[in-house]
């Protein structure tokens, strides 16, 4: 008789992780941050999708092979209209909705994940440079384990 045994898998958020809020658009985010950070982010080629829950958050990557860094920028928000009927009628609707991809961060427009980092100093530095740009309001480390979706930031 074989007997059938549930293993349990950790992802490995071993990163750090900025939340930022601003009103930038996700490209000009990226411009702002490769010309603050000295990097050089570029757009994915593939957006980051989630299938069941029906959208797709912008990413960029830059792989920094002299520091070992690898460093991403994504949205935290999907924002899109949907047809709804009111009432049984006939006529159709749009209503805006929002997804998110942490939604325990609501407020936080966009995340930075970096991998690589040498130590808290050089985290420091890298937002104090965030902060020192123009239409972003706040930037701040968060704990990727003490989010409940932090599996979403596997990627």
């Amino acid at each position: 008789m074989s007997k059938i045994h549930n293993i349990d898998f950790e992802f490995d958020h071993d990163y750090d992780l900025i939340g930022i809020h601003s009103i930038l658009a996700d490209y000009r985010m990226a411009y702002f941050l490769n010309e603050h950070l000295n990097i050089q982010l570029r757009r994915f080629k593939d957006d980051l999708d989630f299938q069941f829950k029906n959208c797709s958050f912008p990413l960029y990557k830059f792989e920094d092979e002299t520091a070992f860094t690898s460093w991403s920028l994504i949205a935290n928000k999907h924002v899109f209209t949907e047809n709804v009927t009111e009432g049984g009628s006939n006529l159709f609707l749009e209503e805006t909705k929002i997804s998110y991809l942490i939604p325990e961060k609501k407020k936080v427009d966009y995340f930075i994940k970096i991998t690589g980092l040498k130590d808290d100093a050089e985290l420091s530095t890298t937002l104090f440079r965030i902060n020192k740009i123009n239409n972003i309001m706040a930037s701040y480390a968060i704990d990727p384990m003490d989010l409940k979706s932090r599996d979403n930031l596997i990627f």
